[in-house]
């Protein structure tokens, strides 16, 4: 088999002539005749068919486009009742039971929590501003007003006499003062286990009131002959009973006693480790 165009030769299995590019599906095979196996050449007999070139030949099939994915796309169908909703193709789903939010419901115990423990706390704080601590205040004000009582009671005119002829002063020990307090207390009394340590710096007196330690300090000193306790701190639970201010103001009026039982004026007034001087005029 030759191309109609250009006469080469073409393989069996050729697709296009390998000359003029002529597809093979054009040519035009010669059907039998007479004359066998002559093939009608261009100038003899009818002229064969020109075909255009395989870059002018409009193609039949037109030309797809690749094929892209595309997004599933659910198929409606159109009811025929009017107003009802299209269908999609399935059973549309019930609805969704909405359990109650446990945040809402945590959030709300807490506010109440919070609310009743404000409530709690206010009711304490007033209890205790207006009943416990004036009650307590008055039980500490008692004691220290009941151990001033005493010392003053014990104090003899005519020994105090003899001690302020003789300039000799009077000599106040930690374990005479210890010994003091623990005879004027109950097993009873609030305050217990009461202990007082005398220092050149100043004075310490420690307890306990229901279990809990308290500490008070001051520094004594002489004033318009009279002893005046100054620099008062006050430590633990006894400072919610009683303020540094309400304690010296409280002291200061049972030393002002004292003084004036002793019918002398106080000149002088000495701390040293584990002893106290008051030297009398």
């Amino acid at each position: 088999m030759n191309c109609t165009r250009c006469n080469t030769p073409l393989e069996s299995e050729a697709r296009f002539c390998r000359n003029c590019g002529l597809p093979v599906s054009n040519v035009v095979s010669q059907p039998a005749s007479g004359n066998a196996g002559q093939v009608n050449q261009q100038g003899i007999g009818d002229s064969p068919t020109v075909l255009p070139p395989p870059w002018q030949v409009q193609q039949s099939t037109p030309i797809q486009a690749p094929n892209t994915p595309q997004s599933y796309q659910p198929t409606v169908a159109v009811s025929s009742k009017a107003g009802s909703m299209p269908s999609t193709g399935a059973e549309p789903a019930p609805p969704a039971f909405s359990p109650p939010r446990r945040k809402n419901r945590l959030l709300q115990v807490l506010l109440i929590l919070v609310a009743a423990l404000l409530i709690l706390l206010l009711v304490l704080a007033g209890g205790w501003l207006f009943v416990l601590r004036p009650y307590m205040h008055g039980v500490a004000q008692t004691e220290v007003d009941s151990v001033f009582s005493n010392a003053t009671n014990l104090i003899n005119p005519l020994a105090l006499g003899v001690i302020a002829s003789s300039h000799t002063p009077i000599v106040i020990t930690e374990t005479d003062a210890n010994n003091f307090i623990n005879l004027n207390t109950s097993q009873s009394d609030p305050v217990q286990q009461v202990h007082l340590s005398i220092t050149p710096a100043g004075l310490q007196l420690e307890f306990q009131t229901y279990g809990l330690t308290s500490t008070i300090t001051g520094v004594p000193h002489v004033e318009n002959g009279q002893i005046v306790m100054t620099n008062v701190t006050v430590q633990g639970v006894a400072s919610l009973i009683m303020s540094p201010d309400e304690l010296t103001n409280e002291v200061n009026a049972d030393l002002q006693q004292v003084s004036t039982s002793l019918n002398h004026p106080i000149t002088g007034l000495v701390l040293k480790d584990q002893e106290l001087e008051i030297q009398l005029g």
